[in-house]
C-alpha cells in the first residue's frame, strides 16, 4: 500500500503537470481511496509531497476532477498538520473564491461541488479560532449566507 501511494503521488506530479485526464482521475481515485483507509498516515505523505501546491492549478473550472480534488484538500484539512499544510498552500483563499464563483450557478453537478467546498471550509476551520477568524477575514461569511438562500433545498449543502 505504502509504495503504491508513493507510485500514484509521483504519476500524480506528471499527470497534474500534463493535465492528462484520465490518469489523473485514477490517480485521485487512489489518494481518496488510501485517505480512507489511513486518514492520518496518507494525508502526511500527500503533504511531503508537494502536491498540495499543484491541486490550485486542478481547481479550475474546465477540470472535470475537481470535485474529487477538491475531497481530497477537505480530507487533508481534517488533521492539524493537513490544516497548516492546506493553509499554506493558500488552499482557503482558492476555496472562498471558488464558492463565490460557482454561488450563484445552480446546476447540479455544481452542487455537490460547494458541499466538498463548504466540508472543507468547516474542516478546516473545525475548532480552530484562529482560523475561523482568518475566513471571516476572508469575507465568507456573505457567501455562505448567499449561498444559503440560492440553495435552500440541498439538505447537504445547508
Amino acid at each position: 500500500m505504502a509504495d503504491n501511494l508513493s507510485d500514484t503521488l509521483k504519476k500524480l506530479k506528471i499527470t497534474a503537470v500534463d493535465k492528462t485526464e484520465d490518469s489523473l482521475e485514477g490517480c485521485l481515485d487512489c489518494l481518496l481511496q488510501a485517505l480512507a483507509q489511513n486518514n492520518t498516515e496518507t494525508s502526511e505523505k500527500i503533504q511531503a509531497s508537494g502536491i498540495l501546491q499543484l491541486f490550485a492549478s486542478l481547481l479550475t473550472p474546465q477540470s472535470s476532477c475537481k470535485a474529487k480534488v477538491a475531497n481530497i484538500i477537505a480530507e487533508v484539512a481534517k488533521n492539524d498538520e493537513g490544516r497548516s499544510a492546506v493553509d499554506q498552500a493558500g488552499g482557503a483563499q482558492i476555496v472562498i473564491d471558488h464558492l463565490r464563483s460557482l454561488c450563484s450557478i445552480t446546476d447540479p453537478a455544481n452542487e455537490k461541488l460547494l458541499t466538498v467546498f463548504c466540508g472543507m471550509l468547516m474542516n478546516y476551520s473545525n475548532e480552530n479560532d484562529s482560523l475561523q477568524a482568518q475566513l471571516i477575514n476572508m469575507g465568507v461569511i456573505p457567501t455562505l449566507v448567499k449561498l444559503l438562500g440560492i440553495h435552500c433545498q440541498n439538505a447537504a449543502l445547508t
